[in-house]
């Protein structure tokens, strides 16, 4: 009797350690999770915390940088009664800008553009904004040589002078090659201008006191001419279009300072505004998805076209400017080109180019348009 209660007693301890140690377990177990849940909960403050700071700093940096930052403005008010304004791209952003605010200073505007209708329209809104009704749309396509020769002859029958002149329009994207064969980019931001100034020159002559207004950018700066592959396609790479677009606005550049040196005698000055980051119809070309993607960012960053019109708008009408003709200028003031800028051998052999290259274009139109 005396052994079964002492089996009893002992089977009792041994349950009540088994117990012990099994509260003991669960108790360590559960402190254990807790104190991982503590942890995960202070992980997800501290990220959350990161998180907040960075956008912070993000919102703090675009409200100092983009909103904050100055904005190219011009000041200028000097009246335009009696001037005759050609002003190409100007049924769109940065162009249509930049006529609305010479028409309201009084100037003749001549609008050539691709899309008549879309023409007509800024006509409309120019004569009810400023009431100025010497407002003139033509066609003009700078991707046809032929469209910019019947426009500039058109030019010459509608006016006697021309006192400013700004070739505002082109394309920042495009492959394959104009209706004359040439590569897009190239072509329709350089042949074309280049045939339409050369063309109007006579008209600038008669002025007294001209301006040539060419809109280029900064990323002139990282454009390189080969006169052996200048007349090869664009290809459709980011590079390549990159490449092709800042080749164009290095020319516009030579253009520019080449056109000084030939006419300064004839009180022609010449001017390259550099527009800003702009959001524009110069994206228009971008392919739909990189347009999702793009567009909101563009939005928030890039210049509305009233800020990115101001540097040409004040090379158009401020006073002073004659001393430094063939000058580049960013926010309405003087900045630095690239050594290839100042090249003038590159800039005189660049006009011989595009001067034979036009005349061989123009020549095989006319061929097919005999055989025809």
């Amino acid at each position: 009797m005396m052994t079964n209660l002492s089996k009893g007693f002992e089977m009792s301890n041994i349950s009540d350690m088994d117990s012990f140690s099994l509260l003991h377990h669960n108790s360590g177990t559960m402190n254990f999770g807790a104190e991982e849940a503590v942890m995960d909960s202070f992980s997800v403050i501290l990220m959350n915390s990161s998180t907040i700071f960075w956008t912070g700093i993000c919102l703090w940096a675009y409200i100092f940088l983009v909103v904050l930052a100055p904005k190219p403005y011009c000041k200028c008010q000097t009246r335009l009664d009696e001037k005759v304004v050609v002003i190409t791209g100007g049924s769109d952003g940065v162009g249509k800008v930049t006529a609305i605010k010479l028409a309201n200073l009084g100037a003749e505007i001549i609008l050539p553009c691709r899309d008549l209708k879309k023409g007509e329209k800024v006509a409309n809104e120019i004569f009810k904004k400023t009431g100025n009704k010497k407002v003139k749309i033509l066609y003009l396509d700078f991707r046809n040589l032929r469209s910019v020769k019947r426009c500039s002859d058109e030019i010459k029958k509608i006016t006697t002078k021309i006192d400013i002149l700004v070739n505002n329009a082109g394309v920042g994207h495009g492959v394959g090659a104009t209706k004359d064969g040439l590569p897009n980019i190239f072509g329709v931001n350089h042949l074309g201008p280049f045939l339409f100034t050369t063309q109007l020159l006579d008209l600038l002559r008669r002025s007294g006191s001209a301006r040539v207004v060419f809109v280029s950018s900064v990323a002139h700066l990282w454009g390189n001419i080969d006169f052996g592959t200048l007349h090869e396609l664009d290809g459709c790479s980011v590079r390549s279009q990159f490449q092709a677009y800042s080749r164009s606005k290095l020319a516009n550049v030579l253009f520019a300072k080449e056109l000084h040196r030939r006419e300064k005698n004839n009180r022609i000055t010449t001017y390259v505004a550099h527009p800003g980051w702009t959001f524009t119809a110069l994206f228009r070309d971008f392919p739909f998805f990189l347009k999702l993607v793009a567009f909101p960012f563009f939005y928030l960053f890039l210049y509305l076209p009233e800020e990115g019109a101001q540097t040409q708008i004040h090379l158009a009408i401020a006073r002073g400017l004659e001393k430094q003709s063939g000058g580049y200028f960013v926010s309405c003031r003087p900045s630095k080109s690239c050594p290839n800028a100042f090249d003038r051998k590159l800039a005189t052999d660049l006009w011989s180019y595009s001067e034979n290259v036009i005349a061989v274009a123009l020549e095989k139109s006319l061929q097919t348009c005999t055989s025809i």
